[in-house]
C-alpha cells in the first residue's frame, strides 16, 4: 500500500495493484449507502435495534448463512419480526428522519452534481430509509423495499439487491444507461461491496467495517481510512479531471 500526491493525505492510500488514473472519466458516480453515505452500518440492524427485534433477527440471519432462507425470505421474515411488533409505515418514516450523512457527504454530491456526473446507490439494506438523499436527486435507488397496505401495515419486502448482487446490479444499471461498468466511480465500506469493487472502473474502499476481509484493500484503487466524505470528494475531482 503506497501514499501518492494525488491526494495529499495520510488518511489515502493506494494499493500497488492500483489502476487509479488509467481509466475513463466517470460516468456514473455509485455509493453504497449504509455506513458509506450515512453514520448507520446497517438499516436492517438499525430497525432490529429500535423495535426490539435483535435477537430474532440474528437467528434469521443465521439461518440464511447455512442456507436454510434466501434472501428474499430472509427479509421478509424480518419485515414479519417488525409487523409483529406493532410497528407501521409511520414508524420507518420516522426511522428514516434520523438518519445522519456522513460527514462530508453533502459536499460530495454537490461536487458530483457539479460536475454533471449522475450518482444513484445500490445497498443491501433498507431504501426506506434513504429519505436523506432526495435532496440531492438520485438519478437512481437500488436496494430492498420495505412494502405497506393502505393502512401503513408493513406487508413484505420487494426484495431488489442481495449482499453478494451488487456486481449483477451495476452491470444491469450500466446496460440501461447504455455505458459500461468502467465509467463508474464506486464507494463502499463493507463485505456486501466486493463484488462491485471487482466490475467498478474506479473503486474506493471507505472506512472499512470490521467484517471487510483484509485482502479486499489490495483489490481497490484507493482507500480511505478516515470517516471523512470530503476526502472521497478529492479524489472524484481527480478522477472527473484527468
Amino acid at each position: 500500500m503506497t501514499n501518492r500526491t494525488i491526494v495529499d493525505s495520510p488518511d489515502v492510500s493506494f494499493p500497488e495493484a492500483s489502476t487509479w488514473g488509467t481509466n475513463p472519466r466517470p460516468e456514473l458516480a455509485v455509493f453504497d449507502f449504509d455506513g458509506t453515505l450515512v453514520d448507520q452500518r446497517g438499516g436492517w440492524l438499525l430497525l432490529q435495534e429500535l423495535f426490539g427485534t435483535r435477537e430474532q433477527g440474528k437467528r434469521l440471519t443465521e439461518r440464511y448463512r447455512e442456507d436454510e432462507l434466501t434472501f428474499a425470505e430472509w427479509c421478509d421474515e424480518n419485515a414479519a419480526l417488525l409487523d409483529g411488533r406493532g410497528v407501521k409505515k409511520t414508524h420507518i418514516d420516522r426511522a428514516a428522519s434520523a438518519v445522519k450523512l456522513t460527514r462530508g457527504a453533502g459536499e460530495l454530491l454537490e461536487t458530483i452534481s457539479d460536475a454533471n456526473v449522475p450518482f444513484g446507490t445500490v445497498s443491501a439494506g433498507v431504501t426506506n430509509l434513504q429519505d436523506v438523499l432526495s435532496k440531492f436527486e438520485p438519478a437512481f435507488v437500488r436496494g430492498n423495499e420495505i412494502r405497506f397496505d393502505d393502512s401503513g401495515s408493513i406487508t413484505g419486502v420487494d426484495a431488489g439487491v442481495g449482499p453478494n448482487e451488487k456486481d449483477d446490479v451495476l452491470e444491469r444499471i450500466c446496460r440501461d444507461r447504455e455505458i459500461t461498468t468502467t465509467d463508474v466511480f464506486y464507494v463502499g465500506d463493507s463485505h456486501t461491496d466486493e463484488e462491485a469493487f471487482e466490475v467498478a472502473g474506479t473503486s474506493v474502499l471507505f472506512d472499512p467495517d470490521d467484517r471487510i476481509d483484509d485482502g479486499v484493500s489490495e483489490t481497490v484503487d484507493a482507500v480511505v481510512d478516515t470517516r471523512d466524505l470530503r476526502l472521497v470528494e478529492r479524489l472524484f475531482v481527480t478522477a472527473v479531471g484527468r
